[in-house]
């Protein structure tokens, strides 16, 4: 038998009880699971899904936004870092 390793995963809190239900359905538990998407993983050399681009919208949005000429400049990097973070709850 092959040594064991341990792993630590820090994931949020809703996605961890999200998974865990599913896995609850199927008869697993995280542990089982996470070993079955390793070992997919190292037998196969890929992912069992294939990622989705998340961010294709904004890519989108902001390419519109430039050809629309929805852009700022600034003349310094604390201008830039004040205007990102003028939105943000303090």
């Amino acid at each position: 038998m092959a040594a064991k390793s341990r792993i630590n995963v820090q994931i949020d809190s809703r996605t961890k009880e999200r998974a865990l239900r599913v896995l609850s359905n199927m008869g697993l538990d995280l542990t089982s699971a996470i070993h079955i998407y390793l070992k997919h993983i190292g037998d196969t050399g890929e992912l069992p899904f294939t990622p989705e681009l998340i961010f294709e919208g904004q890519l989108q949005t902001a390419e519109a936004d430039v050809k629309a000429g929805r852009t700022k400049s600034f003349r310094t990097i604390d201008d830039l870092m004040t205007d990102l973070h003028s939105d943000v709850d303090n």
